[in-house]
């Protein structure tokens, strides 16, 4: 008999000075940053890099700094980081930053090969997460530490890279794609701007409503889902309005954390496959393109999943899960299609892509494309 762990991730809430005191005294040597340039300034890092240069030139190391990280990776950008890794070796990846950053770190960890890492080409890329060559790999440690309170990747065993002709994303699964650590620093966050901040929540939530009703939850999921909605429902408005607030922002990668957990055990469902062509097609960022149809979609499943009362009274004062949003979202972003310049002859077109294997069956309810129609018709 197979057994499946919950997480074999060691979780370490910290601040800035433990955090880089914890990965200087790290045992490896040979290592992989991937932190853009823009953050480590914006975070002071510069003299934690320089320490962590030093430190591993006098053990007859290197480090390799990944300082350009894209906001959603394509086979590409994977392809620039193994060259400029090239032949060397690596004891670790430590990922800095957002989703991307940390999926970045996975697709580095799960491609690189010393004698291949200046020979991939992107159609090899694609071919091997299509086919899933890439489950022999060398699959290098994890540290993620991230930077924003929302896309859980610190604790899954997977990577989204997007295809660079926009005709779809793909997805790197394997266990030991999990961070061995996710280092949670909440004063990170708080320089993420309102926008981020309710991109990431909202995915925290989505997450987390999504693992509750998918067809594999199970009742302690939905535990840890629920507490992770209250946090969010409580805590998102209140980072918006006072973003130094720091008490707020450990509130945020706490629902963070647990909808990753959450969710690690299910996979997402609807909400997440109506939203990949509404960010390859249209740019709308992840977390927004995948909360937009939550209400819609939770109206569909309701009575169709256990303890479903009990998740939608979280928002009864608000008057439902859209209208909390709306509140979540006043003045800064409009959570409707038309505002990210989506029109009606644009929905056969999202609906074509919309149908994504591992997301849209785990949905509770299976849906027709006229659903999703529907459902894309009522937030526009």
């Amino acid at each position: 008999m197979n057994y499946k762990s919950f997480c074999n991730t060691e979780i370490v809430f910290s601040n800035k000075e433990e955090l880089q005191e914890k990965l200087l005294f790290a045992s490896a040597v040979n290592v992989v940053l991937v932190m853009s340039e823009s953050s480590a300034l914006r975070w002071n890092m510069m003299p934690f890099i320089e320490k962590l240069q030093d430190k591993c030139q006098a053990l007859n190391g290197t480090v390799t700094w990944i300082k350009t990280v894209a906001a959603n990776p394509i086979q590409r950008d994977v392809i620039k980081s193994l060259q400029q890794i090239g032949n060397k070796k690596i004891d670790l990846i430590i990922a800095f930053g957002g989703g991307s950053s940390i999926d970045l770190g996975k697709a580095i960890s799960a491609f690189h090969n010393t004698e291949k890492n200046n020979q991939y080409t992107i159609n090899e890329i694609t071919d091997s997460i299509k086919n899933k060559n890439y489950m022999e790999g060398e699959f290098i440690d994890i540290i993620a530490v991230p930077s924003t309170a929302g896309t859980g990747s610190e604790v899954t065993q997977w990577a989204t890279i997007w295809d660079e002709d926009k005709t779809g994303k793909f997805s790197i699964d394997h266990p030991r794609l999990k961070p061995k650590m996710a280092m949670i620093v909440p004063e990170l966050t708080v320089s993420v701007p309102k926008e981020m901040t309710l991109s990431t929540g909202l995915d925290a939530m989505c997450q987390a409503i999504e693992a509750y009703w998918s067809k594999h939850t199970t009742p302690v999921v939905q535990e840890i889902a629920y507490r992770a909605i209250e946090l969010v429902i409580m805590n998102l408005r209140k980072a918006v309005d006072k973003p130094d607030d720091i008490h707020v922002r450990e509130k945020l990668c706490r629902a963070s954390v647990l909808a990753g957990l959450a969710f690690s055990q299910t996979r997402t469902t609807a909400c997440h496959s109506i939203s990949y062509p509404l960010t390859l097609l249209y740019g709308v960022p992840h977390g927004l393109a995948a909360s937009i149809t939550l209400d819609a979609v939770g109206q569909i499943n309701k009575d169709n999943f256990p303890n479903d009362q009990q998740l939608f009274k979280l928002f009864n004062e608000y008057g439902g899960i859209m209208n909390w949003i709306d509140m979540a979202c006043e003045g800064v972003i409009n959570m409707r299609l038309s505002a990210f310049g989506i029109k009606e002859k644009d929905i056969p077109l999202i609906v074509e892509d919309a149908f994504t294997g591992g997301r849209m069956d785990n949905n509770p309810v299976d849906l027709s494309r006229d659903d999703v129609v529907n459902i894309l018709e009522s937030v526009r």
